[in-house]
């Protein structure tokens, strides 16, 4: 995590999603990029990956101190607003530094650290002022990359050209050690990998953070990916789990689990990433580094319908459940105004996560659209029409906090299986899977599963 124009923490998948836009912009512009390197991030390697198609300055050395010294004393005239700016240096201090040491302060009262940060009045007009200065820079950001970035991505694909993505890889003198790390670990470094990762509650709770509502929604059960890792197994890949000593462990053969240990290197899970055949993630940060590094992606248990930018990127989607009639709605009846607006916040649906069945054939399924032998059926087809179809229909003026986020014009799609089964309405049963184990126990599966 590091701190975005407003002074607020800025999540790991939103930092990556930073990066990605300014690489394509230095592409377009034809300028190398430097990444102020962050305090604090879940992978602090990733400032230092280098690539062929963009000049990336790396973060440290005479020319690092040089540009951040610059950044810094430029503030003020940047976004052409001096004094806001010299007041958001105080409250960006205040409120990016303090403010979360007292959001995460464990040691504190959770009763008193909530009245200490939401009643100070000097604390408000702080925020205040965090919120107008990150108005006026992002504003000043998106115009940009909308002028440079966007417009042409959007006449190339109208002229039947495909730029391609910006290519990232390790620096060479990390490549070594790291493939003798994942010697160490039992990764084969022939094989073919999946890297995988299932969203828990932990992070959130062992930083300090306040956990949401949506937050939960979110999570998803490791367990229920395991029939899908033995599939993978089963023909020659390795599975390699990401996340962190919070998550529930796995025991299974041909799966390596980074939770289980102690303390594997940043730069070792963004070589596994690069290797991946695809990665299978889910609604969090990590799913973003996927992007970044361009590896097609697999999004499970799914609770917004955005993760399908690229060809080769399919989802597979939380099933709602109507509270009233415990009517299970398909993915066609969860894709209209009422329920994106508002999605599992309104109380009215209870949200279940995929089946142990419903992963299996995602991933299945995604193999086929790697190895480019998938062909759409007319589900994936209509889903995508239906995505399409709703930037005129609704004002979609709702945030991915509030209600289920969209892609208006996606690229990928559900995953074929998937659509097939949970497209339209159907009175057949939905696969639900069961409880999970208690967490602190690890699963062991035997061999022979």
């Amino acid at each position: 995590m590091h701190l975005g124009p407003d002074g607020q923490g800025v999540g790991y998948g939103k930092m990556l999603i930073r990066m990605d836009r300014a690489l394509q912009l230095a592409r377009m512009t034809r300028v190398p990029v430097f990444f102020v390197h962050p305090h604090r991030s879940l992978n602090p390697a990733i400032p230092f990956l280098q690539s062929n198609d963009v000049a990336i300055v790396p973060p440290y050395g005479w020319r690092a101190r040089l540009l951040s010294l610059f950044w810094y004393a430029a503030t003020p005239f940047r976004i052409g607003a001096p004094w806001l700016s010299l007041q958001r240096a105080v409250a960006q201090l205040v409120v990016g530094r303090i403010y979360l040491k007292l959001e995460r302060a464990t040691w504190l009262p959770a009763r008193f650290r909530k009245w200490l940060i939401e009643r100070g009045v000097v604390l408000s007009y702080l925020k205040r002022v965090n919120y107008a200065y990150g108005r006026r820079s992002s504003a000043l950001w998106e115009t940009r990359y909308k002028t440079e970035v966007i417009a042409p991505l959007r006449e190339a694909r109208q002229a039947d050209r495909e730029l391609p993505p910006v290519r990232l890889a390790l620096p060479r003198d990390r490549e070594a050690r790291v493939v003798a790390e994942a010697a160490r670990l039992g990764i084969d470094t022939c094989a073919p990998l999946v890297t995988v990762h299932v969203r828990e509650s932990g992070f959130r709770t062992e930083a300090g953070l306040r956990q949401r509502g949506w937050d939960q929604v979110r999570n998803a059960d490791v367990t229920t990916y395991v029939d899908a890792f033995a599939a993978l197994v089963k023909r020659g890949y390795t599975v390699v789990r990401v996340g962190d000593r919070s998550m529930t462990p796995i025991t299974y053969p041909g799966v390596i689990d980074f939770v289980r240990i102690e303390q594997p290197t940043a730069w070792l899970e963004v070589w596994c990433m690069l290797r991946s055949t695809f990665f299978i993630g889910c609604d969090s940060g990590p799913a973003w580094l996927a992007y970044l590094l361009n590896v097609p992606q697999l999004t499970v248990n799914a609770v917004h319908f955005r993760d399908l930018t690229r060809p080769t990127d399919r989802i597979i989607c939380k099933l709602a459940r109507d509270t009233a009639t415990g009517r299970v709605l398909s993915v066609s009846e969860m894709l209209n105004e009422d329920f994106l607006r508002n999605g599992f916040k309104s109380g009215r649906y209870e949200y279940l996560d995929n089946s142990p069945l419903d992963i299996e054939r995602a991933v299945l399924d995604m193999l086929t659209v790697v190895q480019g032998r998938e062909r759409r059926s007319s589900a994936q087809d209509r889903f995508n029409r239906r995505l399409r179809t709703l930037e005129h229909e609704s004002a979609l003026d709702w945030s991915a906090l509030d209600g289920v986020s969209i892609l208006r014009r996606p690229r990928g799609t559900l995953s074929q299986g998937f659509a097939k089964r949970h497209f339209l309405p159907s009175s057949k049963h939905v696969d639900t899977p069961s409880g999970p184990p208690h967490a602190s126990a690890p699963l062991v599966m035997p061999s022979d599963t």
